[in-house]
């Protein structure tokens, strides 16, 4: 079972997840937002940024109405590797 260290959303509804074992993974949220329904307040960015996670790490939620597993999300995620997290920390800085 996985755990999510740290959480971070980016622009375009992707979140970047930094998982206990070091592993960092970036997910688009866009394929699930255009899903409507349940998921539809996703789409406000004000609410999207607004994510949390959960104490022991096994889950990311939005005010107790739409949640998800850390495992799924390693799943569903693309690794990055710190670099690219660094590089764009860097371009976020200059603007």
């Amino acid at each position: 079972m996985y755990q999510i260290h740290q959480i971070r959303p980016i622009e375009n509804f992707k979140l970047i997840l930094e998982y206990t074992d070091r592993v960092t993974v970036i997910v688009d949220f866009l394929p699930i937002i255009q899903q409507g329904n349940v998921f539809s307040p996703l789409q406000d960015p004000d609410f999207f940024s607004r994510v949390s996670l959960d104490l022991k790490g096994r889950y990311i939620y939005w005010e107790d109405e739409i949640e998800f597993c850390a495992d799924a999300l390693r799943m569903k995620g693309i690794e990055i590797k710190s670099s690219i997290i660094n590089y764009m920390d860097k371009e976020l800085m200059q603007k």
